[in-house]
């Protein structure tokens, strides 16, 4: 019975994971427009614009010629944040870039540990197992280094834990539980060829016998995969958006464009607030329009 349930939690687990992902994907794209930034340099320019801050709009008539731009040089820019957090390193005063960069190739590597246990049940290679052998255990170590360093760093870091609320101690330990596990049971056995196993079972729903610490690893795994889309950790693919729609918008508003029609219609929403400026009931529209300067003077 424990073996079925395993099989069929994690195909529950996957489907959700992708079902919720994609849904939020989709609220997140067809949510109202947000404040551009527009901070400067934006990677997808061209030439040595890209570098120095320049803008496509220095150009004499630049409304009147197309726009160039490089969406690959976006990606590359992002590949960057995500790999190597180069943000973290560069402005975080509080010393976190290192362990947080092995948390997160923890869960890059864990990533393709996974992959190559399901070619591995496809493909049976020596030089696969071993590989699958360094990558794993280096996704755990890695890991459980980065996840609980982050833990003490965080709570004993007296200015660090003033922006550290509860539930990233309770994210950062859930993860640090999963890496430790799958640690502890790939130094008992030696090997994955048990975590080879249950993947092999889900794949062919064929139950297989598991040892409890490497069931145990895949059950806290699969519970984290199933709260994931629903908690603050969606940033796997809201970064994509901060990025790309917020941070390095700089396109031009056009008459009639998708963004012009998204403007309006976000022009027409009431305003919720009171303030003594603000009209009651009024759209936002409206209080551009006819501002309550006496209002503001009361």
């Amino acid at each position: 019975m424990s073996e079925w349930f395993l099989i069929l939690f994690g195909w529950f687990a996957a489907a959700l994971f992708l079902a919720v992902s994609a849904y939020k994907m989709y609220r997140v794209a067809a949510a109202p427009l947000n404040v551009r930034w527009e901070v400067y340099p934006v990677p997808h320019e061209e030439g040595a614009r890209r570098h120095y801050g320049g803008s496509y709009m220095e150009e004499v008539d630049w409304a009147r010629k197309p726009r160039a731009g490089s969406l690959v040089a976006e990606f590359v820019e992002m590949g960057a944040e995500i790999f190597l957090l180069q943000r973290v390193r560069k402005y975080n005063v509080y010393g976190v870039w290192l362990l947080s960069l092995a948390m997160h190739w923890g869960l890059y590597l864990g990533a393709g540990l996974l992959a190559l246990l399901v070619i591995e049940n496809v493909i049976a290679l020596p030089a696969l197992t071993l590989l699958t052998t360094i990558v794993g255990a280096a996704a755990f170590a890695l890991g459980t280094l980065g996840a609980l360093g982050l833990v003490v760093k965080r709570a004993t870091d007296r200015n660090l834990n003033l922006y550290t609320a509860p539930i990233d101690y309770f994210n950062l330990l859930w993860l640090a539980t999963i890496f430790v596990l799958g640690l502890v049971s790939f130094a008992l056995a030696g090997s994955f060829a048990a975590h080879r196993a249950y993947i092999g079972s889900v794949l062919t729903f064929q139950p297989a016998p598991l040892p409890p610490l490497v069931a145990l690893t895949f059950l806290v795994f699969e519970l984290f995969i199933v709260y994931m889309p629903f908690s603050k950790l969606i940033h796997y693919f809201a970064k994509y958006f901060t990025y790309h729609s917020q941070l390095w918008d700089d396109a031009f508003k056009t008459s009639g464009s998708p963004t012009d029609k998204k403007v309006v219609e976000q022009l027409a929403y009431p305003v919720a607030w009171s303030a003594p400026h603000i009209l009651p009931g009024k759209s936002w529209l409206e209080q551009a329009q006819t501002p309550n300067v006496e209002g503001e003077k009361k």
